[in-house]
């Protein structure tokens, strides 16, 4: 071996060991609370890496994948998210509104809405502190030039000076009647600004807390405030749209700054303090002169809402936070955006360049903060196609074809298989709350939030051919019945309405739904017809399921158990059981025929849930962006995988161990479930019956969801598992039958082949 050859080899040995770093350190957050992930975590994000990577993970995804190893999830998708990314803080229970590096660099400060604030280290990531005091949100925190003290600004109508070291409250600040949005030490030390009460700013004695003077003259609430660098200045910013330039000595109002169309939601000077940045929901950053306010650039290039901005230290670069859920790097002297920063899954709402410049931190409704390589930003492919929520999502029954519901008021239709898009079904005038594929594949049904409106699609050509109208308003979920005759859907005052597919006639309304006062309509969050379609049972923000007779609309029984609002249920593929997830953080199961609630499932708030194919597992997603496989039967957790984004949508392959799910950030995954072996696939068959003068000839079938081909089969077939007469593959008959003719669905699905 040549020294070159060996050079090459330990040079690339040094890159696939600093990549495994680099990936460990981005899920530290994850790893240091479920160490037991390592494997999981580590290959979800290697996987896109290079040849070296792969063939050094090669060995070991063998040994995991085979007959017997324990089961895990694999993400078959990019995570959305730059390689800027270099580690994620998580430990706020609800949204960060505001971060802060120290002076030194060494730690970060954060301000949340579940009212507290935290320090972190910024080498471990490691949450150092919890800051606890204030009565409400928390909506800025900044630390002082020497970095012993944190203050920061409440809606609880204060502000609160803490000690960095302890976490100690050394002091509040009475005095705004008001949420107090923004508040920052002077260079100096020796004052505090805060902007509040409507209209106005207070300037503070930093040492006593003793309010000095009221800077007025805004016509609406302040956002944001900052003082120039020599200490001379304060600038504010106003949903007035307007920013001000104060003298801080007297208070004064010295200059006013027009031209933003929108809220203005933040503001800064630059190191130097020639400039003043201010960020709008108008989408839009603005440079201004601080000296005369002459407006001298704009830049654009945000899809959403400003809410955040920061110069470098050296004053070349300014970063801004987005509701696009993005932050840009953008050059200071040209404006012109340099790199776009992906990670987050919801808002972001603020950001800071640490004082060497080499990192900025962000701060987002996504519960987390996020901190980045202030040099590099190129996004890893991905499943691009939107960026708001996915609502809702469901696999055509062969499995082939994958139809999303969208918060940007379109339905989209991609390939199962690759993630590939095929079409968009587009409107609907408000955002896209529910859909569902007919059992013969051959319609799309969805649900719009904001018009009431369902509407029927051809899966094919994408073309709308009906809108079924009577809902007003806010229908949240629509699925079809077993025999594709009938459609169900909810509205968000306890009615379920009972559709017929073909000529969108509203046959009959169920009504019951309440909330804990008895007169009183509850929503309606999930609805699902039996196997047999006989039933449906709805989940309920009463905190509890109805099962309905699907055929009168009688009122059958009430499951209560559930102590807050039931988010989503499915019954078991053999109709026997029925599975609900609730805001109480636990999923039950129950006894279909009785009611009676046989096991609870502990975890986190759950928003979706599902029986697979084969019956033997539950599969949940959830509020704290955990998706868990139990095993149905005895309830025992055996897989699960923490994602970026919280979980809105949920769908299961009907054949294969495969998933895909949906977040708030728009992020398609597709999931494999390495170790899971389903059964035989629960099917069940259809009885139709046809008559004439001479007698009447009764038929029983059933559907082979992997060959796609319809079989006549024997009475004693009914309950029992058998080899498709076809294509020979197992599925197991349930012992009750359909009740409708199966040759339409049979010919839908040969020309679907």
């Amino acid at each position: 071996m040549t020294n070159q050859n060996a050079q090459d080899i330990v040079g690339e040995h040094r890159t696939t060991l600093k990549t495994f770093s680099r990936a460990l350190v981005r899920e530290t957050h994850v790893l240091t609370q479920q160490p037991e992930l390592l494997w999981q975590q580590l290959y979800n994000r290697l996987q896109w890496e290079g040849k070296a990577v792969k063939q050094t993970l090669a060995q070991e995804l063998a040994q995991r994948s085979t007959a017997g190893a324990k089961p895990w999830l694999r993400v078959d998708t990019p995570y959305r998210e730059s390689e800027a990314l270099i580690r994620t803080l998580e430990g706020h229970t609800d949204g960060v509104n505001a971060c802060a590096f120290s002076p030194d660099g060494r730690l970060i400060a954060s301000a949340s809405w579940d009212k507290t604030l935290r320090v972190w280290d910024v080498a471990s990531g490691q949450s150092l502190r919890t800051l606890e005091g204030h009565a409400w949100g928390v909506m800025s925190c900044a630390f002082s030039p020497d970095g012993r003290l944190i203050v920061s600004a409440s809606i609880d109508h204060t502000l609160r000076v803490w000690e960095s070291a302890t976490g100690q409250t050394l002091r509040t600040l009475d005095g705004h009647t008001d949420q107090v949005k923004a508040c920052t030490f002077s260079p100096d030390e020796r004052f505090i600004v805060s902007a509040s009460d409507y209209n106005t700013l207070r300037v503070w004695d930093a040492a006593s807390g003793q309010s000095l003077r009221t800077l007025e003259g805004h016509t609406f609430p302040v956002y944001a405030c900052a003082f120039s660098p020599d200490g001379r200045f304060i600038v504010s910013a106003s949903i007035d749209h307007t920013l001000r330039v104060w003298e801080s000595a007297t208070g004064q109002t010295l200059r006013t700054l027009d031209g933003h169309t929108d809220w203005v939601t933040a503001c800064t000077f630059s190191p130097d303090g020639r400039f003043i940045l201010s960020a709008s929901n108008d989408r839009t950053l603005r440079v201004w002169d601080a000296a005369s306010g002459q407006l001298l650039r704009i830049l654009q290039g945000h899809t959403g809402n400003v809410w955040g901005c920061a110069f470098s230290p050296d004053g070349r670069f300014i970063v801004s936070a987005s509701w696009d859920k993005t932050l840009r790097v953008w050059d200071a002297a040209s404006g012109n955006s340099l790199r776009t920063l992906e990670g987050h899954t919801d808002q972001v709402n603020a950001c800071a360049f640490s004082p060497d410049g080499r990192f900025i931190v962000s701060a987002s409704n996504d519960r987390t903060l996020r901190v980045w390589d202030a040099a590099s930003g190129q996004p890893l492919p991905t499943l691009e196609g939107h960026t708001s929520f996915v609502n809702a999502c469901a696999f055509s029954p062969d499995g082939r074809l994958i139809v999303f519901a969208i918060n940007d008021k379109t339905l989209r239709v991609w390939e199962a298989a690759n993630g590939q898009p095929l079409r968009i079904l587009q409107g609907h005038t408000g955002d896209v709350e529910a859909c569902a594929y007919s059992p013969d594949g051959r319609f799309i049904i969805s649900a719009n939030s904001s018009d009431g409106e369902l509407r029927v699609w051809d899966a094919a050509s994408g073309q709308e051919l009906r809108t079924l109208e009577g809902h007003t308003h806010f229908v949240e979920v629509c699925t079809f019945s077993p025999d594709g005759r009938f459609i169900i859907s909810d509205r968000n005052n306890g009615q379920l309405r009972v559709w017929e597919t073909v000529s969108g006639q509203l046959l009959r309304t169920l009504q019951g739904h309440a909330d804990n006062r008895p007169t009183t309509a509850s929503d309606v969050k999930a609805c699902v017809f039996s196997p047999d379609g006989r039933f449906i049972v709805s989940a309920s923000n009463d905190k509890t399921l109805r099962l309905w007779d699907a055929a009168s609309g009688q009122l059958l029984r009430t499951l209560e158990g559930h102590t807050d609002g039931v988010n989503a249920c499915a019954f078991s593929p053999d109709g026997r059981f029925i599975v609900s997830a609730s805001n109480d953080k636990t999923l039950r199961v129950w006894d279909a025929a009785s009611g009676q609630s046989l096991h609870t499932l502990h975890t986190s708030w759950v928003r979706r849930c599902a029986f697979s194919p084969d019956g033997r597992y539950i599969v949940s997603a959830g509020g704290d962006k955990m998706l868990r496989v139990w095993d149905a039967a005895n309830g025992e957790m055996l897989a699960h995988l923490p994602l970026p984004g919280d979980f809105h949508s949920l769908g299961l392959h009907p054949l294969a161990p495969q998933m895909v799910c949906g977040d708030a950030s728009g992020t398609v995954y597709r999931l494999e479930m390495i170790g899971f072996k389903y059964g035989a696939i629960i099917v069940t068959a259809w009885h139709f019956t046809t008559s004439s003068f001479l007698r009447k000839k009764a038929s029983l079938a059933f559907g082979c969801p992997y060959c796609l081909t319809w079989s006549e089969i024997s009475q004693s077939a009914l309950g029992n598992e058998i080899p498709c007469p076809n294509c020979g593959k197992p599925v197991r008959l349930n012992s009750f039958t359909v009740e409708g003719d199966w040759k339409p669905i049979a010919e839908a699905w040969k020309v679907g082949k």
